[in-house]
């Protein structure tokens, strides 16, 4: 087996493990992002999102891997990656749904008329 492919077992291993410690990322994440736009919205010009603090997670791991480099990092970029992908998907799910319950009100009022 292939050094990347132990990696990602590797993290698929500790993602089932974080999900089942501290819930799902999306919703943990839009608590810290939360957390932190509050602290500093005097600073920002928009409030930080779950996605967002997920690619400020993956650029905290490539600093320390440039500072020391080890395997942990790695494996925690690729989990951190995974969880923006998992938060994308579902803000595009939110999407879609939005737009189907609007499109079957626009129906609903396209047949009263």
């Amino acid at each position: 087996m292939s050094e990347r492919v132990k990696l990602l077992e590797e993290t698929a291993r500790i993602v089932r493990e974080r999900g089942e410690s501290y819930g799902s990322p999306e919703a943990h994440f839009a608590r810290t992002a939360g957390a932190i736009s509050a602290i500093f919205a005097h600073k920002l010009r928009a409030p930080i999102t779950a996605a967002d603090w997920a690619m400020f997670m993956v650029i905290d791991k490539l600093a320390r891997e440039q500072h020391a480099p080890k395997r942990d990092n790695a494996v925690d970029i690729a989990g951190y990656g995974a969880c923006l992908g998992e938060i994308r998907a579902a803000e595009k799910r939110r999407e879609l749904e939005g737009w189907a319950r609007a499109e079957i009100e626009r129906r609903k009022v396209d047949t009263k008329a």
